[in-house]
C-alpha cells in the first residue's frame, strides 16, 4: 500500500529553522483527519504520514550534516531514509550538494545522488550540474542532469537553461529544458515563463507552461494566474486559477485553454507560527463555465519557524 503525503507547509531551506507542522485533509462532509506531520530541526527531518487504512506510519527521516564550508566551497552530505508503510526501512539514499560560490555572482551547484545497490552499497546514480552567472541584474543559469550508464559512466539525460531578473515591481524567469532525441541531439521539450508585477499592494504572477506538439512547434499547455494579497498583521491570500486544454463539462477547443481551477490558499500567522489552508472551487459539470462552490481541501499547522 502507497502511503500518501499532502504536506502544504514547507520550509524553502531544509532545515534552515526548527518547525512542526501537522496536515488535516476534511471529507465531503467537512469533517477534520489528521493526515500527516513533519518535524524539522536544524540538521534532521521527519516525515509522518497514514496510509491506505489511515494508520500513521514514518515516511522519510533526512540527516544532513556540512562535510566542509571554507574559501568559497560548501559540501553538505544528507542522508535519507525512506519507509514502507509497516515502519520497514527501504533502501537509503544520499545526496552530497557541492556549492563554489566564485566573485562576481558567479557560483556551481553539483547535486550528485547515491542510491544502494542489490548488496545495500550506495553508489552514485544521478548527478545535477548547474552554472549561474549574473550580469546587469540578470541571472543565466544553464543545468545539466546526468545519470549512470549501463557502462557505469554518466550521461546526459536533459539540459536546461533559465534566465532571471527581478527589480522592485516584479520579475520574470523563463526556463527552457532539452531532452536528447534518438540521435542523441538535444531538442527543446518544454519551456516555462513565470511573470511577477506588484501593484497597489498585491502581486500578480502568471505562469505559462508549453510542450512540444505533435506539429513539432512549442504549444502552451497549460496556464495558472495568481493574485496574491497581504495585509499588516502578516496574513496572506493566494487565488490561482488554472487553465488547461479542456475543463470538465466543456468540450475541448482546439488552441485554447479553459479554466480548469481555481486554487485558494490563505495563510493566517498566530502566537506560535502560522496555520494554512487549502480551498480549491471547479468548474460545474453542465457546461455553463460557471465554477461550483469553495471547497476547503486541507489545513496545515505550523509551530515554530514557518514560512
Amino acid at each position: 500500500m502507497r502511503v500518501i503525503l499532502l504536506v502544504l507547509l514547507a520550509a524553502s531551506a531544509l532545515f534552515a529553522q526548527k518547525s512542526e507542522s501537522r496536515t488535516y485533509v476534511f471529507d465531503s462532509e467537512g469533517r477534520r483527519t489528521a493526515w500527516t506531520s513533519q518535524t524539522s530541526g536544524d540538521t534532521s527531518q521527519l516525515t509522518i504520514g497514514r496510509d491506505m487504512n489511515g494508520r500513521e506510519a514514518k515516511v522519510e527521516e533526512v540527516q544532513e550534516k556540512v562535510i566542509r564550508d571554507a574559501g568559497g566551497v560548501k559540501v553538505v552530505e544528507r542522508l535519507i531514509k525512506r519507509f514502507d508503510p509497516s515502519g520497514r526501512p527501504l533502501p537509503p539514499e544520499k545526496e552530497v550538494v557541492e556549492t563554489t560560490t566564485r566573485p562576481g555572482g558567479a557560483s556551481t551547484t553539483a547535486v550528485t545522488v547515491f542510491r544502494a545497490d542489490l548488496n545495500g552499497r550506495l553508489q552514485p546514480a544521478e548527478r545535477t550540474v548547474s552554472d549561474t552567472q549574473e550580469s546587469n541584474g540578470t541571472s543565466r543559469t544553464e543545468t545539466r542532469v546526468e545519470r549512470i550508464t549501463i557502462n557505469g559512466s554518466f550521461s546526459a539525460v536533459e539540459r536546461r537553461v533559465a534566465q532571471e531578473r527581478a527589480d522592485d515591481q516584479g520579475g520574470e524567469r523563463e526556463e527552457t529544458s532539452f531532452v536528447p532525441d534518438l540521435n542523441g541531439r538535444f531538442q527543446e521539450a518544454a519551456r516555462r515563463v513565470a511573470r511577477t508585477v506588484k501593484e497597489n499592494g498585491a502581486t500578480r504572477e502568471q505562469v505559462d507552461e508549453y510542450e512540444t506538439a505533435t506539429s513539432g512547434q512549442m504549444q502552451l499547455s497549460r496556464q495558472s494566474i495568481a493574485r496574491i494579497e497581504k495585509d499588516p498583521s502578516g496574513a496572506e491570500r493566494r487565488v490561482v486559477d488554472v487553465y488547461g486544454p479542456a475543463a470538465p463539462g466543456r468540450p475541448a477547443v482546439p488552441g485554447e485553454l479553459a479554466l480548469r481551477e481555481r486554487q485558494i490558499v490563505e495563510v493566517k500567522p498566530t502566537a506560535s507560527g502560522a496555520v494554512q489552508t487549502y480551498s480549491i472551487q471547479r468548474p460545474d459539470l453542465q457546461g455553463r463555465g460557471q465554477l461550483g462552490p469553495v471547497v476547503k481541501v486541507a489545513e496545515t499547522v505550523c509551530t515554530g519557524k514557518c514560512q
